[in-house]
């Protein structure tokens, strides 16, 4: 739903429990909890996207408290969402107060699940009569419409609460909601919009407005959004903290984004996400042994064998084969490699560097390797390899692979065109000129780039070439 959790799941208390919850497991022994603070645990791995670890503190609080009625619900839903309505509803009809309202919301959803919109349209109304049209009931039942996708349903319940309450503030925030999950992200805005004008120091407004604009990419009003919630909340907003960084990044100032990283280091010393973000700001910032300084900070907290610690090597083989140390960028991939075998990039990496210490058999034996594993996308291994070639100085055989990919719909003609480009000036090919013409019309900035010449907005295919030949000079 739209309710916040991230501000109560950094506070001291939770993480004291969820701690307390996390030694239990480790240790495989059984501790007391309160049923809601079992429940707290669930939600907070529920956000987290881990259900398994949801249900199994739902079935620890259901075998200590097995007439919580909030355990018994959360566990239905729980088992709904997973796609086990059976199993939902043998849960719902074995609590006894079937008037409870929340069993009644729980009876609607598993009605919508099995197609039963009529009959839970019903059941919402004798909800909302028996909630005497309270503004609040209208909000909840709009909001269990729209997760479940029934937006025409929840069009209609929209316009009969805005027709009692047309300046409602939750009724507001709900249709702002339905709007924001069915992409009219201009509606939204105008109604968080309208929303902050009634109360502009709503870090929750705030925060939903810089959702959409990041979601939008409009990443400066994000950022304006986001730094009002910070103003606004102090320590606790570590979402809009991260956001800002992201904004901050995607814009390309790293030296703002690494700012705000260290920021939410400093608050939230247990996370190892900014150590790597803040590593990657010194890679865009030509800083390779700040990078590196950051990403061996971060791995020694990562978990073993997690994608994050594979990433992260990547990353430091990129930065030792920028320094020519490719013997060592090698040991760093395959320890990516170890975390993520059919991982084709980075076995094209793996061969890249290979190929600069011209161990030809090895390389190719693992470009060939990639080309099996990736079937689904097996142009984007060969403009992987073909790119290692152009680089390693087989402008040939670069040429020959990127011709094949031509036009291929597979690959982005801005990705490509510069690199098909520098192939053709280096082989001195007839049709470089049309490439080249090509190329600064798709992807000035890279074709510039590729040829280590100074961008010139609007600047003939002629004129670069003349620039070309003084370079060679």
């Amino acid at each position: 739903m739209r309710d916040n959790f991230a501000q109560y799941f950094n506070k001291p208390e939770f993480r004291s429990t969820l701690t307390r919850y996390e030694e239990m497991l480790a240790s495989d022994r059984t501790f007391y909890f309160e049923a809601t603070e079992l429940t707290d645990i669930a939600e907070y791995y529920a956000m987290q996207g881990d259900s398994e670890l949801a249900e199994d503190a739902l079935d620890l609080a259901l075998k200590l408290h097995p007439e919580n009625l909030d355990a018994l619900i959360f566990k239905a839903r729980a088992r709904l969402i997973n796609g086990h309505i059976a199993e939902a509803s043998h849960i719902l009809d074995n609590i006894t107060d079937q008037n409870d309202r929340e069993v009644m919301f729980l009876r609607a959803e598993v009605m919508l699940a099995t197609h039963q919109q009529a009959q839970a349209n019903e059941l919402l109304k004798t909800l909302i009569e028996d909630e005497s049209h309270e503004p609040n009931a209208y909000a909840d039942i709009i909001d269990l419409l729209v997760d479940n996708g029934q937006y025409d349903m929840a069009a209609l319940w929209i316009d009969e609460a805005t027709q009692r309450y047309p300046d409602n503030k939750v009724l507001t925030e709900s249709a702002a909601y339905s709007h924001v999950l069915q992409e009219r992200l201009d509606d939204a805005i105008e109604l968080y919009n309208q929303l902050l004008d009634s109360d502009p120091y709503s870090a929750f407004y705030w925060e939903e407005l810089g959702k959409i604009h990041f979601k939008r990419e409009e990443y400066d009003k994000a950022i304006e959004a986001f730094e009002f919630v910070i103003a606004i909340n102090g320590d606790e907003c570590y979402y809009a903290l991260y956001a800002a960084a992201n904004c901050y990044f995607n814009i390309g100032n790293y030296e703002k984004a690494e700012e705000y990283y260290h920021t939410i280091h400093e608050r939230y010393p247990e996370t190892v996400d900014p150590l790597f973000h803040m590593g990657m700001c010194r890679v865009n910032r030509g800083d390779d042994d700040g990078a590196l300084e950051y990403f061996t900070k971060a791995l020694i907290t990562i978990p073993e064998g997690s994608e994050e610690q594979a990433q992260i090597y990547s990353q430091m083989s990129l930065i030792f084969s920028r320094k020519g140390q490719h013997e060592k960028s090698v040991v760093y991939l395959d320890e990516a490699i170890k975390i993520c075998p059919d991982n084709t990039e980075l076995i094209i990496m793996k061969g890249h560097e290979l190929l600069c210490q011209k161990q030809y058999a090895e390389s190719t034996e693992l470009f060939l390797q990639a080309i099996e594993l990736n079937t689904e996308c097996t142009e984007r291994s060969l403009f992987l390899i073909a790119v290692s070639m152009l680089e390693n100085g087989h402008c040939e055989m670069s040429h020959y692979m990127l011709s094949l990919l031509k036009d291929n719909p597979a690959i982005e003609t801005e990705v490509l065109y510069p690199y098909l480009c520098f192939c053709e000036w280096t082989l001195q090919k007839e049709n470089f000129r049309d490439t080249l013409n090509e190329a600064l019309d798709k992807c000035p900035q890279r074709t510039y780039e590729i040829f280590s010449l100074t961008p010139a907005q609007g600047e003939s295919a002629e004129a670069v070439i003349e620039r070309l030949k003084r370079v060679e000079i």
